[in-house]
């Protein structure tokens, strides 16, 4: 297997025009020959001067060793039966490329050496990165009240085949947009629907039930956890992330819950059961978000003192020399319901947006919420009042799992326990991306299981025609069956008082994004895939929209 670096392959021409993608066979990633012994799956995150390293193995056994160079970096276990390994790797020089090995305690290898590099410091001046974006992975592959081509998700193989594709591209880092995880309890178990409630009660019972009551870990609820993440999370990913430093920030499924308000049940901001079921998956299976110079150090969501020191749960930073930044927010864990003043992320966290929003010296900025600027499926948890116009009275419930009815959005009803303080922030955040002097604004969103890409140049009352602002809906890379039109009973639209520009239509299709990042512009390119097309036609998948997003000309 040939050894890319970053660099050695920018110098390909890889980041310039479609013809530079200069991608591998798509199957490539997938089963390279690289090997991996016990281990079910290793996902590393990184900045300029750290790795972070999650990794598990399918037996338990005695605490392995990172080698990182000529470190070793001893394993913290984040699980009860020692299956389970976080890695903590500091003081490391940017730009640099690292061998890293996994060895036992008498340094004996445990898997072949592979390599990671550091992301050039803060004020380095790269010329060219290039980003992969997705959304909605998560989802178990076999529930057995379907066939094969009706499972609510993709399978394991088309899900590890499009991430495969998506790898030949050899991006520098990955971003993954919320729902990595499906495994709704209150929402499934009492659905107002009894077919509903049933068949998750059966379902859960033959994998092994979570008891809310109980913690996560060290109780019968950590081995139910595992049984239902590791065929989603686990099994997925393997071993192919292991040179692309990711980002996995959570949304509402990720706490075990859709995000539903009902006359029973309001699901965020999260329980403490959903709490304790989504830090202890995070805890196993993925990376938090490393410190950032520019990110405060004591936001929500960070400081826990069963983590790593100075990372984040919820907020982080994708930083690359003064070339790029992504500030990438949960919008489901520190949720408010206070009306006027209540916010998807909080106050402090939105300090920390607009802030860096306001300074100009990177030259491209991406914010990557959880859930979507510029679409409505008429769902409760959105920026936008948008609800399906159906029942009586001048209040509607967000509806869900609407099984083939169709239904028209209005903003004439009051969605229930929607709050108009989330509408006011999301206002707040687009006059600061539309206030770039030097910038164009770019939103990178998922969440709504499909593919698109619009500028918005208007919302109620502000005009962003001097600078609309892109939103982008990156692609799900899981989904079977969930799409909005079937789930939600209409396809994306257009918020009520929203004024768009379609760049690229809305697509319920799985996918992906690539963007190509220079100093003078950002090459955002999408790519689409649905059950049922040629399943050969992924392994040479190529953008079926290609925009270029210019810096602007300030004169």
């Amino acid at each position: 297997m040939t050894n890319w670096t970053r660099r050695g392959f920018l110098r390909t021409g890889g980041a310039i025009g479609l013809a530079g993608l200069a991608a591998r066979p798509g199957g490539a990633y997938a089963e390279d020959g690289w090997r991996q012994g016990d281990l079910l799956h290793l996902v590393p995150g990184a900045n300029h001067e750290r790795f972070v390293v999650k990794c598990s193995f399918r037996a338990p056994r005695t605490p392995p060793v990172l080698r990182v160079g000529d470190l070793r970096v001893p394993a913290r276990t984040t699980d009860s039966e020692s299956r389970y390994f976080a890695f903590d790797a500091r003081g490391l020089q940017s730009d640099h490329a690292y061998s890293l090995q996994l060895v036992d305690d008498a340094d004996a290898p445990l898997t072949d050496p592979w390599p990671l590099r550091t992301y050039p410091a803060p004020d380095a001046t790269p010329e060219s990165v290039r980003l992969l974006a997705y959304t909605c992975a998560g989802g178990h592959p076999s529930y057995p009240a379907f066939t094969a081509d009706t499972q609510p998700f993709l399978s394991l193989a088309l899900r590890r085949r499009l991430l495969a594709r998506a790898l030949s591209f050899r991006p520098a880092a990955a971003i993954a947009i919320g729902d990595h995880v499906y495994w709704d309890q209150r929402t499934q178990l009492d659905s107002h629907r009894a077919n509903v409630r049933e068949a998750a009660s059966a379902w859960y019972a033959s994998v092994g039930p979570l008891d809310r009551g109980l913690p996560a870990k060290g109780t019968s609820n950590e081995a139910a956890i595992k049984a239902a993440v590791e065929p989603q999370f686990g099994e997925l990913y393997g071993v192919m992330l292991r040179s692309t430093p990711s980002y996995f920030v959570n949304d509402d499924h990720d706490y075990y819950e859709n995000d539903e308000a009902t006359d029973r049940f309001v699901t965020l901001p999260p329980h403490a059961y959903q709490l304790s079921f989504g830090r202890f998956t995070r805890d196993l299976f993925m990376p938090e978000f490393l410190p950032d110079p520019a990110r405060p150090a004591l936001m929500s969501g960070s400081g826990a003192g069963d983590r790593e020191a100075g990372v984040s749960e919820s907020f982080g930073t994708f930083r690359y020399g003064n070339l790029a930044e992504a500030l990438i927010y949960d919008c489901a864990r520190f949720l408010s319901l206070k009306g006027d003043v209540a916010g998807l992320v909080p106050p402090e966290a939105e300090a920390w947006l607009t802030a860096r929003t306001a300074d100009q010296r990177v030259r491209h900025l991406f914010h990557v919420p959880s859930h979507p600027f510029g679409w409505t499926a008429g769902k409760w948890r959105e920026w936008y009042p948008d609800v399906a116009d159906v029942g009586e009275g001048d209040t509607a419930i967000a509806q869900m799992r609407a099984d083939g009815q169709r239904f028209r959005l209005t903003t004439e009803r009051r969605k229930f326990f929607w709050q108009r303080g989330w509408f006011l922030q999301h206002q707040r955040l687009l006059a600061a991306l539309s206030g770039q002097r030097d910038r164009a604004g770019i939103v990178l969103s998922g969440d709504l299981h499909a593919t698109g890409h619009v500028r918005i140049r208007e919302s109620a009352e502000l005009d962003l025609t001097s600078n609309p602002v892109h939103a982008i809906l990156t692609g799900p890379l899981g989904t079977g069956r969930g799409w909005p039109s079937r789930a939600r009973g209409t396809l994306p639209l257009t918020p009520h008082g929203l004024g768009l520009e379609d760049i690229a239509a809305v697509r319920e299709k799985n996918g992906f994004a690539l963007f190509d990042i220079a100093p003078d512009a950002v090459t955002v390119r999408l790519f689409e895939w649905r059950r049922g097309e040629p399943e050969d036609a992924i392994d040479t998948l190529a953008p079926y929209h290609t925009h270029t997003i210019p810096r602007r000309a300030t004169g």
